[in-house]
């Protein structure tokens, strides 16, 4: 009994020994997941396109229209008008219908001026058969500016054909009517 008692004893031991090695795993930590933000929008703002000067917003009149690089000078049989707005867009009257568009200033300077584009363009659809040439003539070269030049009361676009628009202020044009003698 002796040795069952010395067995029992250093089994004893040895379990208090390998008892207080082993130690439980700790817990397990919550983990923690950082939060997730929404993305980061940038809004970056359209700049919003030049207003026009004041020196092309007004109403003009053409009186010249030289087409094929200015080798065709032609002068219209009928008032065909433009007129500019601050907001970029423009109005007038072709000689047949009323026509409507953008315009938008390029901020580049070439040798016929600033630099313009007008775009859009779009017209009321009568028919007039003595000035329908005249009309898509206009309509087609005003939809090609590429610059303008003001200079005082004349307004003068390039396109990029090398045809030229020339236009006055209406108060400027002379009439037949003002120089004849009041009877």
């Amino acid at each position: 009994m002796k040795k069952i008692t010395i067995l029992l004893f250093i089994f004893v031991i040895f379990a208090v020994i390998i008892a207080g090695c082993t130690t439980p795993n700790p817990a397990p930590q919550p983990v923690t997941t950082p939060a997730t933000l929404p993305p980061t929008v940038i809004v970056t703002a359209t700049p919003a396109p030049p207003a026009l000067p004041a020196q092309l917003t007004r109403n003009w009149v053409l009186t010249t229209m030289a087409i094929q690089d200015g080798t065709g000078v032609t002068h219209p049989t009928t008032q065909i008008s433009l007129t500019f707005n601050p907001d970029g867009s423009l109005t007038g009257y072709d000689g047949c219908n009323n026509y409507f568009g953008s315009t938008t200033l390029t901020g580049m300077t070439t040798p016929k001026g600033n630099g313009m584009t007008i775009s859009n363009i779009a017209s009321s659809k009568k028919y007039c058969e003595t000035l329908a040439q005249q009309e898509t003539m206009y309509l087609a070269v005003l939809g090609k500016i590429m610059a303008y030049n003001v200079d005082g009361t004349q307004l003068s676009m390039t396109a990029t054909t090398g045809d030229v628009l020339i236009y006055q202020t209406p108060i400027t044009l002379v009439t037949t009517n003002q120089y004849q003698p009041m009877g």
